[in-house]
């Protein structure tokens, strides 16, 4: 059974008051005996017998479309503002329509994280890395393990590219009754600022919480570091605090300023992680290599040694965290230190890319200043001849990052060549520009907008013992630019210009 039809067995119909029961209505008029077949909150998603929801998106406001979701058999609208409906339609108005949408979905759905541990990682490094982490020392402790992150939507012999990090509430509650319905046990998933300011994990109810690290990302939306961070935290203050589980706990990085500021008056146990600083879970002595990482761990239950084959300094906060979270649930030792050692990376994150020419190549998805600097002070470690990097800035996103990453780039490589990502509705060159101001004069750099072309030449220009980045994209697929996707894999060009 595929994807789509296995969702559409899930989910299950409701009398609109059943439906509606517990909610806090502003105004209602309609029928509340009313079967309600389904919910939608976009008209592509409109059957006979549905309840729309009209939410208010970053782009268009879903209140304008309640007329062809009528004409399209919707029986009842969830509604922020009075708005004449045809005679027969039931009309609830509430607050907030983005709130009542998640609290909907969970009840049509039977509130399927009740039947789930599940897991939530939010920061703005690692959470794909950790997710991914938590999700192999699962496989080693034999758990029916499930996958919610940038990357994919995983559980059983269900795969999905993902289309978002965190989906929109209905989508999410889908996806876990989907998950309980295969016999899935355990659920790690990443949550986004985005996700947590927009209410998409309303109606979920987490076991425990993994904060990463804050650093600069998305001020295009959330306009200063506080407001980033607010949402950040709102994984721990609102949604740990309404969590019905037992035994709450929450990973927090003791090296991060957040993540102590984090730990203040929280329903749960604080587990601390570090490496920098000694705290409940923290490496002494770590050791990285071109062949991945050592670590001696030490922890409340015991120290113990782990090796794992990630590359990279900045990995071990990444697999400590996991660790953390699992010593948080009660996994042994043992299971922890086989899922670390198995676990062989996740696509685009630092990943390898064999050759014969005796060149060390990575592709990586560092795609802010923090991230680009963690992994170049990373690779700058290991001792390469020279490190060359090749990167870029997406357009339509936070337009103040561009020349940190500049600097980043130019003062941690002994070549920065400056390309196109993502440039979305904006002109290449014109992202590009807005890079150059970061970049030192006394260091070596390149522009070169397509991109194709700049892997190429680093390619050209490295020789046996050095070492070649290629950041911004990781595991993408794609290249977007005036709305159009083309297809792009960094992994692929790389091996294409090695031949």
């Amino acid at each position: 059974m595929n994807w789509s039809e296995l969702a559409s067995k899930v989910k299950g119909n409701m009398k609109l008051g059943q439906l509606l029961e517990g909610l806090k209505k502003l105004n209602f008029s309609g029928d509340e005996t009313l079967n309600i077949t389904d919910l939608a909150y976009h008209t592509g998603q409109v059957k006979p017998g549905c309840c729309f929801a009209a939410i208010r998106g970053l782009q268009t406001d879903g209140h304008h479309y309640i007329d062809e979701a009528v004409r399209k058999g919707a029986k009842a609208v969830l509604i922020e503002r009075d708005i004449s409906v045809p005679r027969g339609v039931s009309k609830i108005i509430v607050e907030d329509t983005r709130d009542c949408l998640g609290r909907l979905s969970a009840l049509l759905f039977g509130e399927p994280t009740k039947s789930l541990r599940l897991v939530g990682i939010t920061g703005t490094n690692g959470k794909t890395t950790i997710a991914y982490l938590i999700d192999s020392i699962w496989q080693a402790a034999s758990y029916k393990s499930g996958l919610i992150s940038t990357v994919a939507y995983r559980y059983g012999d269900q795969l999905k590219p993902a289309e978002r990090t965190t989906p929109e509430s209905y989508d999410l509650q889908q996806m876990f009754r989907q998950m309980v319905s295969k016999g899935v046990t355990d659920c790690v998933m990443e949550v986004t600022s985005h996700a947590l300011d927009l209410k998409r994990v309303i109606g979920c109810h987490f076991d425990g919480a993994v904060f990463t690290n804050l650093s600069q990302d998305h001020l295009d939306y959330h306009k200063d570091m506080e407001s980033y961070f607010a949402a950040k935290a709102k994984l721990f203050r609102e949604r740990l605090v309404v969590s019905e589980k037992k035994s709450l706990w929450a990973v927090l990085n003791w090296d991060d300023p957040y993540g102590r500021t984090l730990a203040g008056g929280l329903p749960a146990k604080i587990w601390r992680y570090g490496v920098r600083e000694k705290a409940d879970v923290w490496a002494s002595n770590p050791k990285a290599s071109w062949d991945g990482l050592r670590l001696n761990v030490v922890s409340p239950q015991g120290n113990f040694p782990l090796s794992s084959s990630l590359i990279g300094s900045f990995n071990a906060s990444n697999i400590l965290a996991a660790v953390a979270a699992s010593l948080a649930m009660e996994i042994p030792i043992d299971q922890i230190s086989l899922g670390v050692a198995s676990f062989k990376g996740v696509p685009g994150r630092l990943e390898k890319i064999s050759n014969s020419k005796g060149i060390e190549i990575f592709v990586d998805y560092a795609h802010t200043p923090a991230a680009l600097e963690n992994v170049l002070n990373t690779l700058r470690a290991l001792n390469p001849k020279k490190l060359i990097t090749v990167f870029g800035c997406g357009g339509n996103r936070d337009k103040t990052k561009r020349p940190l990453m500049g600097a980043a780039a130019s003062c941690l490589s002994d070549v920065a060549i400056v390309t196109s990502d993502n440039p979305r509705d904006e002109g290449p060159q014109a992202i590009i520009n807005d890079i150059l101001p970061g970049l030192k004069k006394n260091r070596e750099s390149l522009m070169i907008v397509d991109r194709k072309e700049a892997i190429s030449k680093a390619l050209e220009l490295a020789a046996p013992g050095d070492c070649v980045l290629i950041a911004g994209k990781g595991h993408e697929t794609y290249q977007e630019a005036r709305g159009v996707k083309k297809h792009f894999d960094d992994r692929e060009v790389a091996k294409e210009c090695l031949i």
